[in-house]
């Protein structure tokens, strides 16, 4: 975490517990990273996290670039409407 620690913020106590992730769907897990503030789910240390985590991801690359390439299609979508509709087109939206 080195390259983000002064601006890294994660409370331990507000991470939800393993067990309880491990039995989460795929929409909850959503929920919780997505970064929709307008979603009750949605936790903002987890997502911390997960963003500082990545490095670990790296060191296991061949499983990672496996998963990632098993489910392209919604991960692409997934990337496609966070860069785009929540970022690249707020830009744009205030100009017309």
């Amino acid at each position: 975490t080195s390259p983000y620690v002064t601006v890294i913020n994660i409370d331990r106590g507000q991470l939800p517990p393993v067990q309880e992730v491990a039995g989460w769907t795929g929409r909850q897990f959503a929920d919780a990273l997505r970064h929709d503030q307008s979603n009750r789910s949605y936790n903002v240390h987890f997502r911390q996290l997960l963003h500082v985590s990545y490095r670990i991801a790296a060191e296991y690359s061949n499983i990672y670039i496996h998963h990632l390439m098993a489910n392209k299609e919604l991960v692409g979508q997934q990337v496609s409407e966070n860069l785009y509709d929540r970022h690249i087109r707020r830009i744009f939206e205030d100009k017309h």
